[in-house]
């Protein structure tokens, strides 16, 4: 489950990254163009591989209801830290990829 989380967190983050307004909230810095138009994609990416992830560890039974639970974990942690620590966003998403793919190279 916490392999889930993880993913869908940093899908979520790339989402928010994606987007001016977030962007402009969790990075002070300008981001080129080039690379925003990169976070989308990958966010889509992310989270097919995290569905289809779910579905291969769970199982058609319980897979898809375990993974829109770590959606729901990860988008409420994301909404809790836009709303007041927007800045360690992306330190956090780097973070939990890093625990995510130490857990997949584990099982």
């Amino acid at each position: 489950m916490l392999l889930l989380s993880s993913l869908c967190f940093t899908a979520m983050a790339l989402f928010c990254l994606a987007m001016s307004k977030h962007r402009q909230q969790i990075i002070a810095q300008e981001v080129p163009k080039l690379v925003v138009r990169f976070f989308r994609p990958a966010a889509w990416l992310l989270l097919t591989f995290t569905a289809y992830l779910s579905v291969e560890l769970f199982g058609w039974s319980i897979g898809p209801a375990l993974l829109f639970g770590a959606l729901t974990m990860a988008i409420l942690l994301l909404t809790l830290l836009l709303t007041y620590q927007a800045k360690i966003v992306p330190q956090l998403a780097i973070l939990l990829s890093l625990i995510s793919s130490i857990s997949l190279l584990n099982s």
